[in-house]
């Protein structure tokens, strides 16, 4: 009986200690899972962070490759804007440069644009007597650029193209045929006439009777010209005038002279 209790008590205790330890292998397993499931969803974490790290990384060198290209951009428009810089201060000197070459030719054009029109009154004085007199005479043109060069009001460049455009009217006569009414003094009478020009070679008055008078290149004073020549002087006035188209006509010009 003593043998029968022993051994019950033998194996309610063995029951115990292979319960205790089983419990013990199951909260070392669960602690184990436990422990696997929190590394794993470490893993994750820390994956999941790698990947924004990453990802982070990726678009932090995007980013500066994007902001190399706006340096070099700013470094080129840069260098755009130096070389411009120089290009105005170059042309700012050539300005002043040319500014104060224009003040030195100021001061020498006034009395150079004086004696151009002194020069065109000597030659015109000089030259054959057509149209001398009267409002838009050459004499008269002569006295409008005396007074136009002494006028502070006007500018020199406008001077100076208006001295040139009365050259261009007295170069033009010596090209041209030409006809229009003239009053002279005859005998203290005033008588008017048909004055034909003949460029700058001859000068012939037509009176109101026929008789014809000329004046040639070299010539001194005015030469009766015979009636023979009527016609001819008739017909160059016609031309002149546009009355008819121009054709040929026999001018009463002077031959060779010579010269001893």
């Amino acid at each position: 009986m003593v043998n029968m209790k022993n051994t019950v008590r033998a194996v309610l205790m063995a029951a115990v200690a292979a319960s205790a330890f089983g419990g013990a292998v199951h909260a070392q397993l669960d602690q184990a899972i436990a422990n696997a499931r929190t590394g794993t969803e470490d893993g994750a974490r820390t994956q999941v962070r790698v990947d924004q790290l990453d990802d982070q990384r990726t678009d932090i060198e995007l980013e500066y490759r994007t902001v190399l290209q706006q340096i070099e951009s700013q470094a080129l428009f840069v260098e755009q804007q130096r070389v411009f810089i120089r290009s105005q201060e170059n042309e700012l000197t050539s300005l002043e440069q040319q500014i104060a070459r224009v003040d030195g030719i100021e001061r020498d054009l006034a009395p150079m644009m004086r004696e151009m029109v002194q020069g065109l009154e000597n030659f015109i004085n000089l030259d054959l007597p057509f149209q001398m007199e009267g409002e838009g005479g050459r004499l008269a043109r002569i006295e409008r650029l005396y007074t136009l060069i002494d006028n502070a009001n006007v500018s020199p460049a406008e001077r100076y193209r208006v001295i040139l455009n009365a050259y261009e009217i007295e170069s033009a006569y010596g090209r041209s045929l030409r006809t229009y009414d003239e009053e002279i003094l005859e005998g203290g009478v005033p008588v008017v006439v048909t004055v034909l020009q003949i460029g700058r070679v001859a000068v012939i008055r037509q009176y109101p009777n026929g008789n014809l008078t000329m004046r040639h290149a070299g010539s001194t004073g005015w030469e009766d010209l015979s009636g023979g020549y009527a016609s001819n002087v008739s017909k160059a006035i016609r031309i002149a005038d546009e009355v008819t188209t121009p054709s040929v006509f026999l001018a009463p010009l002077p031959g060779p002279t010579d010269a001893r």
